[in-house]
């Protein structure tokens, strides 16, 4: 990834809406190259998708935050996915510490979160779970600073 391939992906954090006419033209090369770009960003895996980026406070959602322990001789990937089907879960990471896997949900109140985290308990190699709730977000963002 050469220092152009970084101006585009600058541009597309700022505004994924926007056309690659515009990019080429905040970039200064062809919208070509810039098509090129980031067919070639896509193919290899950086660029992952394009999505609007909500505020789920004021959609009355709850985060909750799982630090959940494996249990020995099971494969902390196959139980990543477990978690991964509840549609609850945004990130789950493969972590070092004390625990195996940190997981994010996103809960729409208060009370389900009780829910998901029994549903996590239930996952087979799951051994213990300690989960706490977001009381409030001071940043969220993916944006990276390339």
């Amino acid at each position: 990834m050469d220092e152009l391939d970084k101006r585009i992906l600058r541009e597309l954090q700022l505004d994924a809406r926007k056309s690659f006419t515009q990019i080429a033209q905040k970039t200064g090369v062809t919208t070509a190259t810039v098509s090129d770009r980031v067919r070639r960003l896509t193919e290899k895996g950086i660029i992952c998708g394009y999505t609007a980026i909500l505020n789920t406070s004021e959609l009355g959602m709850v985060t909750l935050i799982a630090k959940i322990k494996i249990k020995p001789g099971y494969s902390i990937e196959e139980v990543g996915e477990g978690i991964a089907e509840l549609a609850e879960s945004c990130c789950i990471h493969h972590v070092t510490g004390d625990f195996d896997l940190l997981v994010i949900s996103k809960c729409v109140g208060y009370g389900k979160c009780g829910a998901v985290i029994e549903k996590v308990k239930e996952i087979e190699g799951v051994e213990s779970v300690d989960a706490g709730l977001v009381l409030k977000t001071l940043k969220e963002e993916l944006k990276v600073k390339l």
